[in-house]
């Protein structure tokens, strides 16, 4: 290598006018160990050899392994990894890709959109997933389907709605029903259904969204779990009808799960208090046991680094 801060001030390694390699090194009696993981290595002081036009001597010499570049043609050397440095400036080449660039051209003010080219030129595959596609190995997995479960107050269902259509959107809501509505309408026609809880139900039955009606499975859903939300126990009238929902089978109305042996009670947490749930602690017991099963992992300290 040439002592480029000399012969060469707009080589590539130059900045703010000097080698970013740090050419040339100092002359040394023998290799040390480098804080950064690389050692320093051992240059003897030796007359200096004339190449081309210029003079050089070890100091200016990239490490390099004689048999190895003899061997392949190339530069090659090989070094010790001895820190995270190390590891990290080794593993950047294997996985960083191929370099690539995004242009748009536009013309007559139309612009001719590729999706699949856009979508192969920025796509990288790592070396272990290429070889996993190799393999033919399953790229993801799916043990069960989850189906979300609505838990909601009488005509409080979730709307979802565009901006300046607010009226269309409550109005084909009042038509079509939900999870829990249609369970209602289930339990009325279907004297079977009456054994199993709403959250069982998708276990036996398939939601049709473009009806909105509880269908019958034709086949088995031994892979089907039904999720009813969390509910804080700030939005108490929803807390105790999700408890009630878990407790009780064969309901048909909002007024029939808060109907205790015949007496309508007035809220849903009377309900849960003529029944008994609220009787003791259990149900605190109960609320905690299941955060601590849904709650999201611990974020690592190191993570946020």
């Amino acid at each position: 290598m040439l002592p480029v801060d000399q012969i060469n001030p707009n080589a590539p390694c130059m900045k703010d006018g000097e080698c970013s390699k740090q050419f040339p090194k100092g002359f040394r009696e023998e290799t040390e160990e480098n804080v950064n993981g690389y050692p320093v290595y051992k240059r003897r002081c030796i007359e200096p050899v004339r190449v081309g036009k210029h003079y050089i001597d070890n100091r200016w010499i990239v490490p390099y392994n004689p048999w190895l570049s003899k061997k392949y043609n190339a530069h090659i050397n090989v070094e010790v990894c001895a820190s995270v440095k190390s590891d990290k400036y080794l593993y950047k080449y294997v996985y960083k890709g191929h370099d690539a660039a995004s242009i748009t051209l536009k013309n007559d003010d139309s612009v001719n959109h590729d999706k699949i080219l856009n979508f192969l030129d920025g796509r990288y595959v790592s070396a272990p997933e290429a070889m996993w596609r190799l393999s033919e190995f399953s790229m993801s997995d799916k043990s069960h389907t989850v189906i979300r479960l609505a838990v909601h107050l009488a005509s409080q269902q979730a709307i979802f709605l565009k901006e300046g259509q607010e009226n269309e959107a409550v109005e084909r809501a009042s038509i079509k029903d939900t999870t829990l509505t249609a369970w209602f309408k289930l339990n009325l026609i279907d004297e079977e259904e009456h054994e199993y809880y709403y959250a069982d139900i998708p276990q036996y039955y398939v939601f049709d969204k473009p009806s909105t009606k509880w269908q019958k499975r034709q086949r088995g859903g031994q892979q089907v779990i039904g999720r009813m939300p969390v509910v804080s126990v700030q939005d108490s009238e929803r807390f105790y009808l999700r408890m009630l929902l878990l407790r009780k089978t064969g309901v048909i109305s909002f007024n029939d799960l808060k109907s205790i042996d015949g007496t309508l009670c007035e809220t849903f947490q009377e309900a849960c208090k003529v029944l008994g749930l609220l009787d003791g602690d259990q149900h605190w017991h109960d609320t905690l046991l299941e955060a601590a099963r849904m709650q999201m992992p611990a974020i690592c300290e190191f993570c946020s680094l």
